[in-house]
């Protein structure tokens, strides 16, 4: 009887001495263990349990893009890949991903948008005034009934960034918007450049304040 008294003892024991803290993996912790694998600066969102058993599930941000990296509870192993379940048939990796790239529409700066349509039904758009499918997604939004959407510019290159401005400063931004959109030029502005969102922290430039330069990332 006490021999199986120990024994459950010692089963109850070995876990944590085999995994180390399964209960909690602090932010410092795997801060310390992730600059082994990230060598730029990133940012950890969420830390739990993950669906892969022994491993802890850790969120990170490296600039502007989400990362998921599991760390085994022994804090030696790090698995950056994406787990998959042939049971449900899904990816659970990219499922989490979605969640952390999901927005609140009510968080979203109305007033630095050019609104179209009418309609109880609401959709948000990000679009470059230069861009092709863009403007080809832009005209077949128009032949959709009860639905309002809301352009936020967001020029991925210097000329767009042109004229974004030009569209942003015209008196009627939404006719400006479809000259664009048809080649027509506009006139450069001379007044203070509006807003322009950057996609993923929806950070905008108040139409006020000089607007900040934009950069541009290129490959070496």
């Amino acid at each position: 009887m006490k021999g199986m008294r120990l024994f459950i003892t010692i089963l109850f024991l070995l876990p944590p001495l085999l995994f180390g803290n399964s209960f909690a993996l602090t932010n410092e912790e795997a801060k310390n263990i992730l600059k082994e694998l990230i060598k730029t600066e990133f940012k950890i969102l969420e830390i739990r349990e993950a669906p892969l058993e022994g491993f802890w599930e850790v969120v990170g941000e490296i600039g502007q893009e989400r990362t998921i990296i599991y760390i085994h509870k022994n804090l030696r192993f790090m698995i950056h890949g994406q787990i998959l379940d042939r049971q449900i048939k899904k990816n659970l990796t990219l499922d989490r991903l979605k969640d952390f790239r999901r927005v609140d529409p009510s968080g979203l700066p109305l007033e630095n948008a050019i609104p179209m349509g009418e309609g109880k039904r609401k959709l948000y758009v990000f679009t470059d005034p230069q861009c092709y499918f863009c403007f080809q997604l832009h005209e077949e939004l128009k032949q959709i009934k009860d639905l309002q959407t809301f352009f936020f510019l967001y020029p991925l290159t210097p000329t767009s960034y042109e004229k974004a401005k030009s569209i942003w400063c015209s008196q009627d931004k939404a006719m400006a918007l479809e000259e664009t959109y048809q080649g027509k030029e506009l006139r450069s502005p001379f007044a203070i450049p509006a807003p322009l969102i950057k996609i993923w922290n929806l950070e905008s430039v108040c139409s006020s304040i000089p607007l900040q330069p934009f950069s541009f990332k290129t490959e070496k």
